[in-house]
């Protein structure tokens, strides 16, 4: 009970700390590196955080991003969220490979100025697998939970 109850404050906590805002609120630099990069983008959810700018949107091809910016317009980090047709042909095929049997239900892609990296959730009937992989494919299982029944 005691980690629930830690849990729900934790998310609490960080609910209440991170508000969404106007893009008003945002420098005019990273506006302008954003608009350009992104001009098809027409609702971008902006947060200001201490010492840098981060923004949620989707793209037309229904691709959920999030960036984080420096103030000065330098890109931080990026986490993309897709399905199985926005992924790699090479990693799709070492994991379907590796994994036989089992479906990409959905990847997370994160990315930094020195690292990317995906991590990719199978599914079949008994389990959903989550498999972390590098830019060139190279695979480790991070988690498996089996289904209920």
């Amino acid at each position: 009970m005691k980690k629930i109850i830690f849990v729900f404050l934790a998310a609490l906590i960080a609910a209440t700390s991170a508000f969404a805002v106007p893009a008003s609120d945002v420098t005019e630099k990273v506006l302008k590196v954003f608009h350009d990069a992104f001009p098809e983008v027409t609702q971008p959810t902006w947060y200001n955080f201490d010492g840098y700018y981060e923004v949620y949107f989707t793209n037309p091809d229904n691709t959920s991003c999030r960036i984080d910016y420096s103030p000065e317009g330098i890109v931080l980090s990026t986490i993309r969220y897709y399905g199985s047709q926005n992924l790699s042909p090479a990693i799709r095929a070492k994991v379907n490979e590796k994994f036989p049997g089992k479906k990409i239900f959905g990847v997370t892609e994160v990315s930094s100025s020195d690292m990317l990296t995906y991590h990719i959730v199978l599914e079949d009937t008994k389990s959903w697998t989550t498999v972390q992989s590098d830019a060139i494919g190279n695979l480790t299982v991070e988690k498996k939970l089996v289904k209920s029944e």
